[in-house]
C-alpha cells in the first residue's frame, strides 16, 4: 500500500469548488505520489460531488466555462481516438470513469463495443457499471482500458490497477491521463491549482510515480503524450478560484508559459500514458 508520511505535507489546499474545507496534500512512501488527507470514505465522498455544477457530469451547461470545456473535450477526443486507432485494437474496450458517457458514445459511433464505469451514474442496460469490481466484468477480457482523469478519484488505487490487469487480454493496454503536480501551472497557482481538486482527487501523480504504480503491478510503460490544452483549462479554473479580474487573459498566459516551459522540462500540466500488460504479473 502507498502509506502516507503524516509529517510530510506537500501543500494545504481548500475545496474551492464546493465546501471550502481545508485538506492536506501529503507525500507517500512512493516518491512523487501524493495523497489527500483526510481522505473521505466511499460513503462520505458522495457529498463532495453533490452539485449540478460539477462539470464532468454537467457538460451540457451554459456559460464560458462550459463552452471552453466542450471545445477542449472535442480537441482532446481527436487526440484520444487517434491514439486508439493507431493501436489497431480489436475486441471490447472499457472506459473507466466514463462520466457523462461522451467518450464511450463517440467510440460506439465508430463501431467499438465499449463498456463504462461510473459509480455516480451506473446503467447496466447500457453497459455502464458502478465499479470495475462488478461481477458482470469477471469473465470479460478487454483489449483496452481507458482512464481519462479518473485514477485520481479512486480509493483503492493498487487494487484498481490489479483489477485492470485481471480483465485485460494478454496483449491488452491501459491508456491513462492524469494531471502532473510538478508542472509550471501547479507551481504557479499553488493552493489554487484546480487539478488538486481535493477531496475529489484522492491521489496526485508526477510522471515517474504513475509509471511506478503500473510497473509494480505487471505493466510496462510504452509511451507518454502531453495534453497541451489541459494547461489552459486548469489555469482557467484556477483563475476562477482566485477570483481574478482577468480570468481568460491570465489563464491563456499561464497555460502558454506552462506549455513552453514543459517543452524543455517535459513537465506538462497533464499527460497521457500508455501501458502494456506483461506476460507475468508482479
Amino acid at each position: 500500500m502507498f502509506h502516507v508520511e503524516q509529517k510530510e505535507t506537500h501543500i494545504e489546499v481548500v475545496d474551492h469548488f464546493l465546501t471550502k474545507e481545508t485538506f492536506k496534500i501529503q507525500k507517500t512512501l512512493l516518491p512523487g505520489l501524493l495523497q489527500t488527507h483526510p481522505s473521505p470514505s466511499k460513503n462520505e465522498i458522495q457529498k463532495y460531488y453533490s452539485s449540478d455544477k460539477y462539470i464532468s457530469h454537467d457538460s451540457a451547461g451554459s456559460g464560458t466555462f462550459h463552452f471552453i470545456y466542450r471545445l477542449i473535450r472535442r480537441i482532446n477526443f481527436w487526440f484520444k481516438t487517434r491514439l486508439i486507432s493507431k493501436k489497431e485494437l480489436f475486441g471490447e474496450l472499457l472506459d473507466f470513469g466514463s462520466g457523462d458517457q461522451y467518450f464511450k458514445q463517440q467510440l460506439q459511433r465508430r463501431n467499438y463495443n465499449v463498456f463504462g464505469i461510473d459509480p455516480l451514474k451506473p446503467n447496466p442496460s447500457k453497459q455502464v457499471f458502478d465499479s470495475v469490481f462488478n461481477n458482470s466484468l469477471d469473465n470479460k477480457k478487454f483489449s483496452c482500458i481507458t482512464a481519462w482523469h479518473s485514477l485520481e478519484h479512486v480509493h483503492e488505487l493498487e487494487n484498481v490497477v490489479k483489477r485492470f490487469y485481471q480483465i485485460l487480454d494478454d496483449n491488452g493496454i491501459v491508456i491513462v491521463a492524469v494531471p502532473n503536480h510538478r508542472s509550471f501551472d501547479a507551481k504557479h497557482y499553488k493552493s489554487f491549482w484546480a487539478a488538486y481538486d481535493a477531496p475529489r482527487h484522492l491521489w496526485h501523480f508526477d510522471k515517474e510515480s504513475i509509471k511506478k504504480v503500473f510497473n509494480n503491478h505487471g505493466f510496462s510503460f510504452m509511451k507518454s503524450t502531453p495534453l497541451l490544452f489541459d494547461a489552459y483549462y486548469v489555469s482557467l479554473l484556477s483563475e476562477k478560484y482566485k477570483k481574478s479580474r482577468f480570468t481568460i487573459f491570465n489563464s491563456i498566459m499561464v497555460g502558454t508559459i506552462s506549455n513552453i516551459k514543459a517543452f524543455f522540462t517535459k513537465e506538462y500540466s497533464s499527460n497521457i500514458f500508455v501501458f502494456k500488460k506483461t506476460k507475468t504479473n508482479i
